[in-house]
């Protein structure tokens, strides 16, 4: 049977031995069943909120938008990082800002958080630039350098997996689309992916 990721993930919390961790999950997986499920374990959540969390979206922008509007520097429940480098051929300039002084207030936001935060990219390759503002919500509280190595590892996985499936098994050109195909030869490349990193 095929489940989709919010069905998905909490089966898979299930299985896991996670207290003491830092779950990080992407906007699909900002649902409170989930959040309430990572709890279960003993860990805390990192979960990135999109446009699928349209109130919280929307508070999160506004709480952000506002602290920016004002003179942030003066702001103490307003903490700050940032980092500047080169990945995959382009320059990169991360921003994070993040408040937790809202710990008092458990219910914040309508969700069991400790720490809102946002995390700005800018960056530039071969003239060209662009900017990413991401809204994050977390259960632990989290330093802004907190917040960057912990979204920075998240991605970092994900492309690093990315990149070889796509390079060493030209994954994204793979038109298998009937039936199970598609399945079935994920889940070979996965294999053959494990056993190579064995030898």
């Amino acid at each position: 049977m095929r489940a989709n990721e919010i069905t998905a993930i909490p089966a898979l919390l299930k299985l896991l031995e996670l207290a003491g961790s830092l779950v990080t999950i992407d906007a699909m997986g900002c649902q409170k069943k989930i959040a309430t499920a990572i709890l279960k374990k003993e860990a805390d959540y990192l979960l990135a909120v999109k446009g699928n969390q349209k109130k919280l979206y929307g508070e999160l922008t506004q709480a952000f938008e506002q602290l920016w509007q004002e003179n942030p520097e003066d702001a103490p429940c307003l903490e700050f990082a940032e980092q500047k480098g080169k990945s995959h051929g382009r320059m990169e300039h991360r921003r994070c800002w993040v408040i937790n002084d809202i710990a008092e207030n458990s219910n914040a936001f309508g969700w069991k958080t400790k720490t809102i935060a946002a995390v700005q990219l800018d960056s530039q390759k071969k003239g060209k630039g662009s900017t990413l503002i991401r809204y994050f919500i977390s259960s632990r509280k989290l330093s802004a350098e907190e917040v960057v190595q912990a979204t920075r590892k998240h991605w970092l996985i994900e492309n690093q997996l990315h990149w070889v499936l796509d390079v060493a098994f030209d994954e994204d050109r793979c038109r298998s689309r009937e039936g199970y195909a598609a399945e079935n030869l994920a889940v070979a490349r996965q294999v053959s992916l494990n056993l190579l990193k064995l030898v």
